[in-house]
């Protein structure tokens, strides 16, 4: 499972700024900078704390200037930062040699006989950090490790002032309403007056249009003095918060086991055998975090951007909790999108404390009801669908059908159509002012996709628990006669959607829903049509295009500034989690088909590169369109990860 990256895979610093770690303690907080030991972003930190949890996000520590002096007076930097001046850029790659990640990041480096492993562990459940650096000296040669925190004390995504005020007491750094304690087995501590350092350069910020320059502050030195041939420095940083009572201070072996162990009980629990799927379950386990406001477990979209939302939630359920057999974890989720199920709408953006919830999407309340289907093929617990779930499915499917909020109703024919407007409430749902780069208003054919399944499995449930509603095969028969009709078309795809007489035909991959999905809507001859034209004109190794490259639409790059970025965002982008119902369609509908199951096979050869490339031991939210190689968007997406990790689960069934 271990991950392992040498010098020899980077030339320079440039290069090591390209790729990025992950760490997150269960709340939101995270810690996660370059391979340089660098931010290339203003989201990059070595301690992103989460005050409330879980989007409530704040940077206590930027990264940390650790150098080392060798008895000839020579100085050596372990980490980079490169600054807005290059003359002042700080550059380590010298003395870098390799980066590996089993569970937790570790950085090796190597000069004149030492040889020091950085270790970076987050606690779970709590704001505490450590760091550790295990030295191998066997020539016991003399040398001093100089570590010096760079403090920022600033909310996410807030530029510090050089007028804010610092307070630093032994242990402990006070600013901006917060307080941070630190210990350490150093041999001295140096204080000195804030130090304030402009010029920070964040290079991937730049590239994207974002504002690419902050600051950070000095305050203390932590000195360590080696002359063992093996020895063991540490320093831990943790938020003085509410939490911190509840769980005593630990030491840093403590924390790296603790961690450790908790990773590899997740693993163990998942039952899946490959390396992959097990460096998956890793990294799905990085984006369930507890919710203060409901008091319950969610799923965070995407770090370092995204906040948990509704749609997404559901559909990273599948993989990050039942993949995983984390039922629990998903009855919490379940029973929060039933408390604020409303009008049958669930949420797209969870409450904070005092803030209402927002409603704006159409197919999050259909994703949940196959997302209980797909909880009861997994866990077998009826007892929860019927005592917990039932009403909540009947209220949605009775408000969808009758007609709800955002114009979402049951057409004559059977068809859910919804939305009117400036209303973006599909997936593709990018606003920029009053433009919308992909209109989908109307009926979509995914959410029709969702809405026979849906139906199917309602039906599926009253069998089960022995309900009565006479009017519901008829309809889903309807459905399934009228989407066939009004979707497939002469050329052996799937219309996009449809809008009174307006038919869209661009060929995009929300199509895929339709061969997916647990309940077959299409014939197989139409199922292997659909699969192949998205095979065509969609497929990559990391993900389907939102749109064929012979569109006239079609972009190839998803950067520049924001505007650029969200007229290209659904027009051509690959989109790592849309492989997921494309994958599946095979798995469940042509397993024994040779030609197709070498696509499935061909993917799972292909994608575990991606885990090793931008986020390491992840898997990027998007890439570019016409070329995709690099990591785009979120370095670390919930749906992309989890839509993998399923379909790594139902192949390592089937074989």
């Amino acid at each position: 499972m271990k991950i392992s990256l040498s010098k020899a895979n980077f030339r320079d610093m440039n290069r090591l700024e390209e790729s990025n770690y992950l760490l997150t303690n269960g709340l939101g907080g995270y810690s996660s900078l370059t391979l340089a030991g660098s931010c290339s972003r203003n989201d990059h930190a070595l301690f992103m704390g989460s005050l409330v949890a879980p989007n409530s996000r704040f940077c206590f520590v930027r990264h940390l200037d650790d150098r080392l002096t060798l008895a000839n007076g020579t100085s050596h930097p372990l980490s980079s930062q490169a600054k807005v001046n290059p003359y002042d850029t700080v550059d380590s790659s010298l003395l870098f040699e390799n980066f590996s990640q089993t569970y937790l990041p570790q950085y090796t480096y190597r000069i004149d006989g030492i040889e020091i492993t950085k270790t970076i562990v987050m606690a779970q459940g709590v704001n505490r950090l450590g760091v550790e650096y295990r030295v191998f000296n066997p020539l016991k040669h003399p040398f001093t490790l100089d570590i010096t925190p760079k403090y920022h004390f600033c909310a996410k995504g807030e530029a510090l002032s050089k007028e804010q005020a610092f307070i630093h007491q032994e242990g402990k750094v006070s600013s901006n309403g917060q307080t941070l304690h630190y210990r350490h087995n150093g041999s001295n501590t140096a204080l000195s007056a804030p130090s304030y350092e402009s010029g920070l350069y964040f290079s991937y910020d730049a590239r994207d249009g974002r504002s690419a320059s902050d600051a950070q502050v000095a305050l203390h030195t932590i000195t360590f003095d080696g002359t063992e041939s093996n020895e063991s420095f540490f320093v831990i940083f943790e938020a003085e918060e509410e939490r911190a009572h509840y769980l005593a201070p630990s030491s840093i072996e403590t924390m790296i086991n603790d961690e450790v162990q908790r990773q590899q009980a997740c693993i163990t629990q998942s039952g899946l055998k490959s390396t992959f799927a097990q460096q998956l379950v890793r990294a799905s386990d990085q984006f369930v975090v507890m919710r203060d406001s409901t008091e319950s477990k969610s799923i965070i979209a995407g770090y370092p951007f995204f906040a948990d939302w509704g749609r997404d939630t559901m559909i990273a359920l599948w993989g990050c909790n039942l993949s995983t057999n984390q039922f629990e974890d998903a009855k919490q989720i379940f029973r929060t999108f039933i408390r604020y199920e409303h009008k049958g709408i669930l949420p797209n953006l969870f409450p904070e404390a005092g803030v209402e919830p927002m409603y704006n999407t159409i197919d999050a309340a259909l994703l949940f009801v196959v997302s209980l289907y797909e909880y009861y093929q997994a866990s077998n617990d009826l007892d929860f669908i019927r005592d917990e779930a039932y009403d909540c499915m009947v209220n949605i499917y009775q408000h969808y059908r009758n007609g709800t909020d955002f114009d979402i109703k049951m057409l004559d024919n059977g068809l859910i159509s919804g939305g009117s407007g400036l209303d973006q409430l599909t997936w593709m749902d990018v606003r920029y002012g009053d433009i919308l780069p992909t209109p989908r208003q109307g009926c979509a054919v995914e959410i029709n996709a969702l809405w026979y399944n849906a139906l199917s499995i309602l039906h599926f449930f009253n069998q089960k628990l022995g309900k009565s509603m006479p009017e519901l095969p008829a309809l889903t028969e309807q459905v399934k006669e009228t989407f066939n009709h009004a979707f497939y078309n002469d050329k052996g795809y799937l219309n996009d959607w449809i809008k009174g007489e307006e038919v869209n035909q661009q060929i995009r991959p929300n199509q895929a829903y339709a061969v997916g999905l647990p309940f077959p809507i299409l014939s197989e001859e139409k199922a292997r049509s659909v699969i192949l034209n998205i095979y065509q004109h969609l497929y990559t190794p990391l993900g389907l295009r939102s749109l064929a490259m012979q569109d006239p639409e079609f972009k190839s790059v998803h950067t520049g500034s924001h505007y650029d970025r969200d007229m290209a965002y659904h027009q051509g982008t690959v989109w790592g989690f849309m492989i997921g119902q494309f994958l599946m369609g095979i798995l469940r509908h042509f397993p024994n088909d040779a030609s197709l199951m070498h696509i499935v096979e061909q993917f799972i050869s292909h994608n575990q590169d991606a885990l090793s490339e931008g986020c390491i031991g992840q898997l990027a939210e998007i890439y570019d369109g016409y070329s995709p190689n690099q990591s785009r968007g979120c370095f670390a997406q919930a749906w992309s990860v989890s839509e993998v990790l399923r379909v790594l689960k139902h192949y390592e069934e089937r074989i």
